[in-house]
Protein backbone atom coordinates (compact mmCIF):
# COMPACT_ATOMS: atom_id res chain seq x y z
CA UNK A 1 0.00 0.00 0.00
CA UNK A 2 0.91 3.61 -0.50
CA UNK A 3 2.33 5.35 2.75
CA UNK A 4 1.02 8.64 3.14
CA UNK A 5 2.06 11.22 1.34
CA UNK A 6 4.27 13.63 3.03
CA UNK A 7 4.37 16.58 0.84
CA UNK A 8 0.76 16.39 -0.01
CA UNK A 9 -1.48 15.48 2.88
CA UNK A 10 -4.63 16.07 1.37
CA UNK A 11 -4.79 14.27 -1.71
CA UNK A 12 -3.70 10.76 -3.32
CA UNK A 13 -1.17 10.92 -6.05
CA UNK A 14 -2.66 10.35 -9.24
CA UNK A 15 -1.89 9.38 -13.01
CA UNK A 16 0.46 12.42 -14.95
CA UNK A 17 -1.22 11.35 -17.56
CA UNK A 18 -4.94 10.65 -16.89
CA UNK A 19 -5.10 11.89 -13.29
CA UNK A 20 -6.72 8.88 -11.86
CA UNK A 21 -6.05 8.06 -8.13
CA UNK A 22 -3.42 5.40 -7.71
CA UNK A 23 -5.24 3.14 -4.99
CA UNK A 24 -2.20 0.13 -4.77
CA UNK A 25 1.32 1.11 -5.68
CA UNK A 26 3.75 -2.40 -4.78
CA UNK A 27 6.47 -1.37 -2.22
CA UNK A 28 9.35 -2.63 -4.63
CA UNK A 29 8.25 -1.57 -7.77
CA UNK A 30 9.29 1.13 -10.28
CA UNK A 31 6.91 0.56 -13.03
CA UNK A 32 3.24 0.52 -12.40
CA UNK A 33 0.58 0.92 -15.48
CA UNK A 34 -2.71 2.67 -14.55
CA UNK A 35 -5.49 0.83 -14.45
CA UNK A 36 -7.91 3.03 -16.45
CA UNK A 37 -5.83 4.59 -18.98
CA UNK A 38 -2.91 1.83 -19.15
CA UNK A 39 0.01 4.19 -19.22
CA UNK A 40 3.35 2.85 -17.93
CA UNK A 41 4.21 5.50 -14.90
CA UNK A 42 7.83 5.06 -13.11
CA UNK A 43 8.35 6.10 -10.04
CA UNK A 44 11.76 7.78 -9.95
CA UNK A 45 12.77 7.92 -6.03
CA UNK A 46 16.22 7.15 -4.29
CA UNK A 47 16.92 4.83 -1.68
CA UNK A 48 14.89 6.67 0.79
CA UNK A 49 11.28 5.26 -0.06
CA UNK A 50 8.35 7.46 -1.27
CA UNK A 51 8.06 11.43 -0.69
CA UNK A 52 4.84 12.37 -2.26
CA UNK A 53 3.55 12.13 -6.24
CA UNK A 54 6.42 14.84 -7.11
CA UNK A 55 8.73 11.84 -7.87
CA UNK A 56 5.66 9.97 -9.94
CA UNK A 57 6.49 10.38 -13.83
CA UNK A 58 4.33 9.02 -16.97
CA UNK A 59 7.35 6.69 -18.81
CA UNK A 60 6.40 7.68 -22.11
CA UNK A 61 6.69 11.48 -21.13
CA UNK A 62 9.83 10.51 -19.78
CA UNK A 63 10.76 8.68 -23.40
CA UNK A 64 9.72 12.21 -25.06
CA UNK A 65 12.50 14.24 -22.96
CA UNK A 66 14.91 11.95 -23.08
CA UNK A 67 14.30 12.50 -26.85
CA UNK A 68 14.55 16.14 -26.94
CA UNK A 69 17.40 16.43 -24.36
CA UNK A 70 19.83 13.91 -26.91
CA UNK A 71 18.47 15.52 -30.12
CA UNK A 72 20.06 19.02 -28.32
CA UNK A 73 23.05 16.86 -27.55
CA UNK A 74 23.59 15.57 -31.01
CA UNK A 75 23.24 18.90 -32.59
CA UNK A 76 25.83 20.51 -30.27
CA UNK A 77 27.77 17.56 -30.99
CA UNK A 78 27.65 18.29 -34.49
CA UNK A 79 27.94 22.30 -34.61
CA UNK A 80 31.36 21.92 -31.79
CA UNK A 81 32.84 18.85 -33.11
CA UNK A 82 33.87 17.80 -36.36
CA UNK A 83 30.95 15.46 -36.68
CA UNK A 84 30.73 14.24 -39.87
CA UNK A 85 26.98 14.71 -41.62
CA UNK A 86 26.68 10.70 -42.37
CA UNK A 87 27.48 10.01 -38.51
CA UNK A 88 24.99 13.01 -37.44
CA UNK A 89 22.27 11.00 -40.24
CA UNK A 90 22.90 7.98 -38.28
CA UNK A 91 22.76 9.48 -35.01
CA UNK A 92 19.49 11.16 -35.55
CA UNK A 93 18.09 8.03 -36.87
CA UNK A 94 18.85 6.10 -34.04
CA UNK A 95 16.74 8.98 -31.69
CA UNK A 96 14.12 8.17 -34.13
CA UNK A 97 13.67 4.82 -32.61
CA UNK A 98 13.18 6.65 -28.85
CA UNK A 99 10.42 9.32 -30.57
CA UNK A 100 9.06 6.25 -32.93
CA UNK A 101 8.60 3.56 -29.90
CA UNK A 102 7.09 6.43 -27.65
CA UNK A 103 4.68 7.53 -30.25
CA UNK A 104 3.68 4.12 -31.52
CA UNK A 105 3.18 2.73 -27.94
CA UNK A 106 0.86 6.19 -27.27
CA UNK A 107 -1.09 5.28 -29.97
CA UNK A 108 -1.91 1.39 -29.52
CA UNK A 109 -2.62 2.92 -25.88
CA UNK A 110 -5.01 5.43 -27.56
CA UNK A 111 -7.21 3.14 -29.62
CA UNK A 112 -7.16 0.73 -27.22
CA UNK A 113 -8.44 2.90 -23.72
CA UNK A 114 -9.96 5.77 -25.87
CA UNK A 115 -8.17 8.15 -24.12
CA UNK A 116 -5.63 10.82 -25.14
CA UNK A 117 -3.68 13.71 -24.15
CA UNK A 118 -1.33 16.09 -26.65
CA UNK A 119 0.30 18.52 -24.71
CA UNK A 120 -2.14 19.23 -21.70
CA UNK A 121 -5.70 18.43 -23.22
CA UNK A 122 -6.67 15.03 -22.34
CA UNK A 123 -9.51 13.82 -25.06
CA UNK A 124 -11.83 10.84 -25.30
CA UNK A 125 -13.58 8.68 -27.43
CA UNK A 126 -13.69 9.22 -31.05
CA UNK A 127 -11.44 12.39 -31.72
CA UNK A 128 -8.99 10.75 -28.65
CA UNK A 129 -8.85 7.65 -31.29
CA UNK A 130 -8.21 9.44 -33.95
CA UNK A 131 -5.15 11.37 -32.54
CA UNK A 132 -4.06 8.24 -31.49
CA UNK A 133 -3.90 6.77 -35.09
CA UNK A 134 -2.45 9.63 -36.07
CA UNK A 135 0.36 8.99 -33.32
CA UNK A 136 0.22 5.31 -33.99
CA UNK A 137 0.92 6.06 -38.02
CA UNK A 138 3.42 8.66 -37.24
CA UNK A 139 5.49 6.42 -34.85
CA UNK A 140 5.44 3.53 -37.41
CA UNK A 141 7.01 6.55 -39.99
CA UNK A 142 9.60 7.41 -37.63
CA UNK A 143 10.66 3.92 -37.20
CA UNK A 144 10.34 3.42 -41.16
CA UNK A 145 12.65 6.32 -41.31
CA UNK A 146 15.41 4.53 -38.70
CA UNK A 147 15.42 1.92 -41.01
CA UNK A 148 16.19 3.87 -44.01
CA UNK A 149 18.89 5.80 -41.56
CA UNK A 150 20.80 2.54 -40.79
CA UNK A 151 21.56 1.52 -44.18
CA UNK A 152 22.85 4.14 -45.23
Amino acid sequence: MLSPATAFPYRRPGCPYCGHTIDHWPKEAHLQSCRLCLRPMVLLRWPTDWNGPKRLRGLLDVGFALYGLLTIALVAAFIITGLTPHAFAKGFSVLLFIIGSVLAADGVLGLRTGMDRTGKRLRSGRPARVLAGGKLVAGSAAIVLLCIGLAL
